[in-house]
């Protein structure tokens, strides 16, 4: 059984592994452990995590799956703005998964959970950034009807060019 919850102070040695984890299984080959390791140090991920989950401009939730915590998820404002105008549009942040739990259902749960939160919250459309070797993301996406935008990185912090995912949060389904 899935189940998706804010998360506590206590979750956040369960946030640090599997955001670190998450990202080597999912960028190995275009992103360098040593920029992971860097950028999503574990030590210091749980010791800002109480600082963290304050920040009132996004929500945090730990995905379950039989009880036990096997994902993140974070949305909100959009943590990059690269338009001119972001009013009404909503951020799928992180939506990370064990790599032993893909393919169970876990993730399309949690994105429609997520934009029906973002719906909740007013939010008219969603966007997210993706990789562009990601494939699998892109394609899982797609599914959920997001579609790609002419808005893109080459050049990025972690060398791996991006893009962005949209969708229109109240389109028929």
């Amino acid at each position: 059984m899935i189940n998706i919850r804010r998360a506590e102070n206590n979750d956040a040695k369960d946030y640090a592994t599997i955001l670190n984890q998450s990202w080597k299984d999912t960028y190995k080959g275009y992103v360098s452990y040593e920029h992971i390791d860097k950028e999503f140090n574990i030590d210091n991920l749980v010791k800002n995590f109480k600082e963290y989950i304050k920040d009132n401009s996004f929500e945090l939730y730990m995905i379950e799956y039989d009880n036990e915590v096997v994902g993140i998820l974070e949305l909100g404002e959009p943590e990059d703005i690269y338009k001119s105008d972001m009013s009404g549009m909503g951020e799928i942040r992180t939506l990370h998964i064990k790599k032993d739990y893909h393919h169970k259902g876990i993730g399309k749960y949690a994105n429609q959970f997520a934009i029906d939160r973002l719906k909740e919250l007013g939010y008219k459309k969603c966007c997210c950034w993706i990789k562009k070797q990601n494939y699998n993301s892109i394609k899982f996406h797609e599914k959920m009807g997001f579609y790609k935008t002419k808005y893109d990185l080459e050049k990025t912090i972690d060398g791996a060019p991006s893009f962005v995912m949209e969708k229109d949060l109240y389109e028929e389904e």
